[in-house]
């Protein structure tokens, strides 16, 4: 699957022992580099349609996944590794905060022609205090 694609997000979250599901829809573009998939798009909030833009690369040789997101919000990046856990720093009015990630799942389906899906599965940790444990599944259908 390479090219066009329309884009379906549910990012599901649990924060506090609270449940949470945000759906955002869009379209974007993916493509095979030599790392892997390389997915990038922009989604509407279903909910207030605010907006992301996402870049997402997914390196197949050691299963990770790099994810970038931008929003009206601000933005944030991190490496998601199964393997070794990782930090990443999220920027604040207040300075910036450094949350340790812990990857438990990088999976993708992209070999097909007209769909495919990548779920990113990992928990945020302030320090070793777990923060939020989201789940994020991306659906994609070629244009």
């Amino acid at each position: 699957m390479e090219g066009k694609v329309n884009v379906s997000v549910a990012s599901r979250s649990t924060f506090g022992g609270v449940d949470d599901t945000l759906r955002f829809g869009g379209s974007g573009t993916i493509e095979r580099t030599d790392y892997g998939w390389h997915l990038t798009y922009e989604a509407k909030n279903a909910e207030d349609g605010s907006a992301i833009n996402s870049d997402v690369k997914i390196e197949t040789a050691n299963r990770r996944a790099v994810l970038i997101n931008e929003s009206s919000d601000g933005g944030y990046g991190m490496l998601l590794d199964p393997k070794t856990p990782t930090a990443t720093q999220i920027k604040s009015d207040g300075g910036a905060l450094t949350l340790n990630v812990v990857t438990r799942e990088v999976s993708y389906d992209l070999g097909r022609k007209k769909d495919g899906s990548i779920t990113l599965d990992y928990t945020l940790l302030v320090g070793m205090q777990p923060m939020s444990s989201l789940r994020v599944h991306i659906e994609l259908t070629k244009e």
